[in-house]
Protein backbone atom coordinates (compact mmCIF):
# COMPACT_ATOMS: atom_id res chain seq x y z
CA UNK A 1 0.00 0.00 0.00
CA UNK A 2 2.95 2.34 0.56
CA UNK A 3 4.51 1.84 -2.86
CA UNK A 4 7.69 0.57 -1.24
CA UNK A 5 9.06 -2.91 -1.96
CA UNK A 6 8.15 -5.55 0.62
CA UNK A 7 11.79 -6.09 1.63
CA UNK A 8 12.28 -2.37 2.35
CA UNK A 9 13.02 -1.67 6.02
CA UNK A 10 10.75 1.25 6.88
CA UNK A 11 11.94 1.65 10.47
CA UNK A 12 11.52 5.26 11.53
CA UNK A 13 11.00 6.44 7.94
CA UNK A 14 7.92 8.57 8.69
CA UNK A 15 9.47 10.18 11.77
CA UNK A 16 12.77 10.90 9.99
CA UNK A 17 11.02 12.28 6.92
CA UNK A 18 8.83 14.51 9.08
CA UNK A 19 11.88 15.83 10.92
CA UNK A 20 13.70 16.44 7.66
CA UNK A 21 10.64 18.25 6.32
CA UNK A 22 10.57 20.51 9.37
CA UNK A 23 14.26 21.34 9.04
CA UNK A 24 14.18 21.93 5.28
CA UNK A 25 10.94 23.90 5.59
CA UNK A 26 12.38 26.11 8.31
CA UNK A 27 15.67 26.73 6.51
CA UNK A 28 14.40 27.08 2.95
CA UNK A 29 10.79 28.25 3.08
CA UNK A 30 11.30 30.24 6.26
CA UNK A 31 13.71 32.53 4.43
CA UNK A 32 11.29 33.07 1.53
CA UNK A 33 8.14 34.25 3.33
CA UNK A 34 6.87 37.81 3.16
CA UNK A 35 6.91 38.13 -0.62
CA UNK A 36 3.23 37.47 -1.35
CA UNK A 37 1.05 34.46 -2.02
CA UNK A 38 2.26 33.85 -5.58
CA UNK A 39 5.88 33.75 -4.42
CA UNK A 40 4.81 31.54 -1.51
CA UNK A 41 3.41 28.94 -3.92
CA UNK A 42 6.74 28.83 -5.76
CA UNK A 43 8.75 28.78 -2.54
CA UNK A 44 6.65 25.82 -1.39
CA UNK A 45 7.39 23.96 -4.62
CA UNK A 46 11.09 24.77 -4.31
CA UNK A 47 11.10 23.58 -0.72
CA UNK A 48 9.48 20.31 -1.81
CA UNK A 49 12.27 19.84 -4.36
CA UNK A 50 14.91 20.45 -1.68
CA UNK A 51 13.13 18.01 0.62
CA UNK A 52 13.28 15.34 -2.08
CA UNK A 53 16.97 16.02 -2.76
CA UNK A 54 17.99 15.88 0.90
CA UNK A 55 15.74 12.89 1.49
CA UNK A 56 17.36 11.00 -1.38
CA UNK A 57 20.84 11.89 -0.13
CA UNK A 58 20.10 11.01 3.50
CA UNK A 59 18.25 7.77 2.94
CA UNK A 60 20.71 6.63 0.27
CA UNK A 61 23.68 7.17 2.59
CA UNK A 62 21.81 5.41 5.39
CA UNK A 63 21.04 2.41 3.17
CA UNK A 64 24.66 2.30 1.98
CA UNK A 65 25.87 2.25 5.59
CA UNK A 66 23.47 -0.58 6.42
CA UNK A 67 24.68 -2.52 3.38
CA UNK A 68 28.32 -1.87 4.25
CA UNK A 69 27.72 -3.36 7.70
CA UNK A 70 26.50 -6.47 5.87
CA UNK A 71 29.85 -6.41 3.98
CA UNK A 72 28.19 -5.98 0.57
CA UNK A 73 30.89 -3.64 -0.72
CA UNK A 74 34.47 -4.62 -1.54
CA UNK A 75 35.95 -1.12 -1.46
CA UNK A 76 35.08 2.44 -0.42
CA UNK A 77 34.45 3.30 -4.08
CA UNK A 78 31.89 0.49 -4.29
CA UNK A 79 30.16 2.03 -1.27
CA UNK A 80 30.13 5.49 -2.90
CA UNK A 81 28.68 3.92 -6.03
CA UNK A 82 26.11 2.26 -3.77
CA UNK A 83 24.91 5.69 -2.62
CA UNK A 84 24.17 6.67 -6.22
CA UNK A 85 22.59 3.28 -6.89
CA UNK A 86 20.27 3.69 -3.92
CA UNK A 87 19.45 7.32 -4.82
CA UNK A 88 18.44 6.14 -8.30
CA UNK A 89 16.34 3.35 -6.78
CA UNK A 90 14.57 5.72 -4.38
CA UNK A 91 14.07 8.34 -7.11
CA UNK A 92 12.30 5.75 -9.26
CA UNK A 93 9.92 5.11 -6.37
CA UNK A 94 9.06 8.81 -6.37
CA UNK A 95 7.98 8.65 -10.02
CA UNK A 96 4.47 7.79 -9.00
CA UNK A 97 1.42 9.96 -9.65
CA UNK A 98 0.28 9.84 -6.02
CA UNK A 99 3.70 10.84 -4.70
CA UNK A 100 4.23 13.60 -7.26
CA UNK A 101 0.76 15.09 -6.70
CA UNK A 102 1.31 14.98 -2.94
CA UNK A 103 4.67 16.72 -3.28
CA UNK A 104 3.33 19.42 -5.61
CA UNK A 105 0.10 20.14 -3.74
CA UNK A 106 1.72 19.75 -0.33
CA UNK A 107 4.50 22.13 -1.30
CA UNK A 108 2.08 24.72 -2.65
CA UNK A 109 -0.20 24.52 0.39
CA UNK A 110 2.76 24.65 2.78
CA UNK A 111 4.09 27.75 1.04
CA UNK A 112 0.76 29.54 1.30
CA UNK A 113 0.34 28.51 4.96
CA UNK A 114 3.84 29.78 5.74
CA UNK A 115 2.98 33.10 4.09
CA UNK A 116 -0.26 33.39 6.04
CA UNK A 117 1.55 32.52 9.30
CA UNK A 118 4.12 35.21 8.53
CA UNK A 119 1.37 37.79 8.06
CA UNK A 120 -0.35 36.73 11.27
CA UNK A 121 2.67 36.54 13.58
CA UNK A 122 5.07 39.17 12.27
Amino acid sequence: ATGLPEAFRVGNFVLLTTGLGLIVGWLVMGNLVGRGVRAAVWSGLGTAVWLVIWGLVGFSINEMLLRSLDKRYHSPMDAVGGVFEMAYFFAKLLLNVEVLVTLVLGGMISGVLAELANRRWR
